[in-house]
């Protein structure tokens, strides 16, 4: 490996190292989301049941921050992971310069796709914040705060498919398994 190409791999994984401490932090958020959700809506349950008392606002809650948060946060962590639902049936066969192409033009469409979600949800939940937008049940609550939860999340994917990408086109020798692996 010539210094060029060190320079790329150093730069590549040092840029990898920070996406991948914020798709952990944000995995760790949607993880205590699912936790608190579930611990919320026992706690509903048994309100109910036992004392003839809900949790008011249980279904707001978990409809608009945890559920959000627990599908919403870790995407960015599952796409650097390699960790998302993939059908590789015919992929699989192809030369690995077709898989390397393939999988170029995969990514940058999920970064496409995420990209004007992230864009579109932004201005959605400033415009939410600006007019503090609040859900009517049993109870007001506010829900602009949960908003943030998918440009966030969906702009951290979007960095990770185009590290992906980057990796796959600045060291090839180094790319991803699927893509070296010899075609059968």
């Amino acid at each position: 490996m010539d210094e060029a190409e060190g320079a790329k791999v150093a730069i590549l994984a040092t840029i990898e190292r920070m996406l991948s401490l914020l798709a952990k932090l944000l995995l760790i958020v949607g993880t205590l989301a699912l936790v608190l959700m579930a611990g919320h809506v026992i706690s509903d349950v048994v309100g109910r049941l036992f004392f003839n008392h809900p949790v008011y606002g249980t279904t707001e809650i978990v409809s608009f921050y945890y559920m959000v948060g627990a599908v919403c946060l870790p995407l960015a962590y599952m796409e650097l992971r390699d960790e998302h639902i993939t059908v590789d049936v015919f992929y699989q066969k192809m030369p690995r310069m077709m898989r390397r192409v393939v999988f170029i033009f995969s990514i940058l469409m999920t970064a496409l796709f995420f990209g004007l979600f992230a864009y579109q949800s932004w201005f959605d939940s400033l415009r939410a914040m600006s007019s503090r937008e609040i859900v009517m049940g049993a109870s007001l609550i506010e829900i602009w705060p949960s908003r943030f939860f998918m440009p966030i999340s969906f702009g951290l994917l979007v960095l990770a498919c185009l590290l992906r990408v980057a990796k796959v086109i600045l060291t090839p020798d180094l790319a991803e398994s699927h893509i070296q692996a010899r075609a059968k």
